[in-house]
């Protein structure tokens, strides 16, 4: 757990200072944006957009997990840029903070994933449990939101960015991949003609598609 840093007050001219540095920004925007009023609204909507995506992570889905009398909650999480292990730990920390004031819970699984699309399947990026001794298993031990007797045990991985999928290639792994768990056969040639179906589709000739695969295999992997 980390521990929390005691508030000392700062001296009132700090605060002062700090108020009219936050002020000079807002009158020379006031003044820029004044005589053209009607553009305004545009600028205020990229503004969100941009504070948006500086967020380093997405919550995209969570579940209620309950067995045995015991409630457990999984996280299916979306990171932004290319976070190491030190930044993936330091995510899981925020996510925590963010999701126990809205659910209570006994342990907690965060999966981890680069891109939307991927959530699922196997977490590219790894795991990290939030439990009593760091442990999914052990949650039947604590109450529901005895956070203070949970730690973090972690099962994540460091990437090989130069190996992640491009945008165009998620989309057509994607796209492969909906095709084949639609068919849910146990014919011994399902990939082939999956492929062959991807291929036509897209215009791509069977062996990219097949490379296309094979690389979202590895880099989920690995």
């Amino acid at each position: 757990m980390r521990q929390k840093k005691k508030n000392r007050r700062k001296p009132t001219w700090v605060y002062r200072t700090r108020r009219g540095l936050l002020v000079l920004p807002a009158l020379a925007f006031a003044i820029y944006v004044w005589p053209n009023d009607a553009e305004s609204e545009p600028e205020s909507t990229q503004t969100e957009s941009v504070q948006t995506t500086d967020r380093p992570y997405t919550i995209k889905e969570s579940r209620a997990v309950e067995e045995d009398e015991t409630v457990r909650y999984e996280y299916d999480v979306v990171v932004h840029g290319q976070p190491d292990v030190e930044t993936l730990q330091a995510i899981s920390h925020d996510v925590i903070d963010e999701v126990k004031h809205r659910d209570t819970f006994q342990a907690a699984l965060i999966q981890y994933y680069d891109h939307e699309a991927y959530i699922g399947t196997d977490s590219p990026l790894g795991q990290a449990v939030f439990g009593p001794g760091g442990d999914w298993g052990l949650a039947g031990t604590v109450a529901p939101g005895d956070y203070e007797e949970m730690t973090f045990g972690w099962q994540l991985r460091e990437k090989e960015w130069d190996s992640q999928l491009s945008e165009e290639e998620v989309r057509v792994w994607r796209a492969w991949n909906d095709v084949y768990e639609t068919k849910a056969s146990d014919h011994p040639d399902i990939r082939s003609r999956v492929t062959r179906t991807i291929s036509t589709k897209y215009g791509i000739d069977p062996e990219d598609v097949q490379q296309i695969v094979l690389k979202q295999n590895v880099w989920a992997a690995l």
